[in-house]
């Protein structure tokens, strides 16, 4: 029998669609019900944790992990003021100075004895420098206080209280 043969008497398969779409329509009904009440929760919940009051210049918000609300925090903190914190919590101030120092040799030096020497280390404000022969170290010694006023104006006043000079090969080309 084809489709085209059928009577319109015959319906045992329309009632199976008509229950089929019974529980169609129950099942979106359920789901759109669901919908309205988590509506409903998330208004709820957003009129319960507003605050009428203005906010100050010292509030910002931020939003709220879990919910679809919003929380207030105090202001942010500058980048350099917490990093700076970190570093005194951490004690890394005086290997920070180091690398520095490393970093801004032609600076504190000169370009003509940065070939010629280098930091060693910075430690407890004693700057150790290592120059490629003895008539190199000698010039850095009647050069100290101009390299001292420099490391202070490079990496900072107090940095550098002290410069040792020693001879040895250079680890830099």
């Amino acid at each position: 029998m084809s489709p085209d043969d059928k009577r319109p008497g015959d319906r045992p398969s329309d009632a199976k669609s008509v229950r089929r779409a019974g529980r169609i329509d129950v099942g979106h009904d359920v789901y759109e019900q669901r919908r309205r009440q988590q509506a409903r929760r998330r208004a709820k919940q957003e009129h319960d944790q507003f605050d009428p009051a203005p906010p100050d210049d010292d509030d910002w918000t931020v939003p709220d992990e879990g919910t679809d609300g919003l929380r207030r925090v105090g202001p942010p903190t500058p980048l350099g003021e917490t990093l700076s914190d970190l570093i005194d919590r951490r004690g890394w101030g005086e290997r920070l100075g180091a690398s520095r120092a490393q970093a801004r040799w032609t600076e504190i030096v000169g370009e003509q004895l940065a070939g010629r020497c280098e930091p060693v280390r910075l430690a407890g404000g004693t700057l150790v420098v290592r120059a490629a022969t003895p008539a190199w170290a000698t010039q850095l010694r009647y050069l100290m206080p101009q390299l001292l006023e420099n490391a202070a104006t490079v990496l900072g006043s107090g940095t550098v209280r002290e410069i040792k000079i020693t001879v040895g090969d250079l680890e830099q080309p």
